[in-house]
């Protein structure tokens, strides 16, 4: 039976090969080896038992599609009274740039992820959240700078 070996169980030149070959897995083993400092011949039998204790279950690319450009925010927002929400999140679902919309517990309102092509096109959003009269206030927008794990991207960094 095949033992599959835990990454937190790994030495530190293992995870740093993971950590450049999940940066690029057509990285070639010498410039691996020149950062790390082993011989190349060492670099590919690491990589070699990586995949064979199922750390590396295989190497992929991504393909950059339109749709994954653009800006990706987080966007907190706080209705004027409880009573209205249900409007807000109704609105906010209909909208082409809010891809999801989340009603939160507590007093933390609402929460969307939105996309939009440029930064131009989140300040609009923004300034008509703003100007409604149903919302109180946009209390946190955060801007994706780079996902790490998502749904659509299993890049994960160790």
């Amino acid at each position: 039976m095949l033992k599959v070996q835990s990454v937190k169980n790994l030495d530190e030149k293992d995870k740093r090969i993971l950590e450049m070959l999940i940066e690029d897995s057509r990285r070639p083993y010498r410039e691996i080896a020149d950062e790390i400092g082993l011989s190349e011949s060492t670099v590919r039998k690491r990589v070699v038992k990586l995949q064979e204790d199922q750390v590396i279950e295989r190497f992929t690319i991504k393909v950059c599609r339109e749709e994954d450009s653009g800006i990706m925010a987080f966007i907190t927002i706080m209705p004027s009274e409880e009573t209205q929400i249900k409007d807000l999140l109704r609105e906010a679902q209909v909208l082409p740039q809010c891809e999801e919309v989340y009603f939160l517990a507590g007093q933390c309102g609402v929460l969307i992820k939105v996309k939009v092509p440029e930064i131009t096109e989140l300040d609009a959003l923004l300034e008509v959240f703003r100007g409604r009269s149903d919302v109180r206030s946009v209390e946190r927008v955060c801007v994706v700078l780079k996902p790490i794990k998502s749904p659509r991207l299993d890049n994960g960094y160790l």
